[in-house]
């Protein structure tokens, strides 16, 4: 299993929805259909969680898909 973050960066994000579209198991519509890292801590400026699978390509994908670069996925 690999674990790994993903953040979105909320005061970025433009509510595309092209993240939870293409990967519901890590994203979901939050406030003003942000995006919302499912589980995960969020604040006014950003949305994280930590993940311990075999899905980070999931989570890679969906963030390419972002049109203005709004989340980050790091390996951890």
């Amino acid at each position: 299993m690999v674990k790994y973050k993903i953040e979105v960066d909320l005061k970025t994000c433009v509510s595309t929805a092209a993240c939870y579209a293409t990967d519901r198991i890590h994203y979901h519509a939050g406030k003003n259909q942000q995006s919302n890292v499912v589980g995960g801590q969020t604040d006014e400026s950003k949305s994280t969680n930590t993940f311990d699978d075999d899905k980070i390509a999931d989570a890679q994908d969906a963030a390419k898909a972002c049109p203005v670069s709004a989340i980050t996925v790091t390996q951890l």
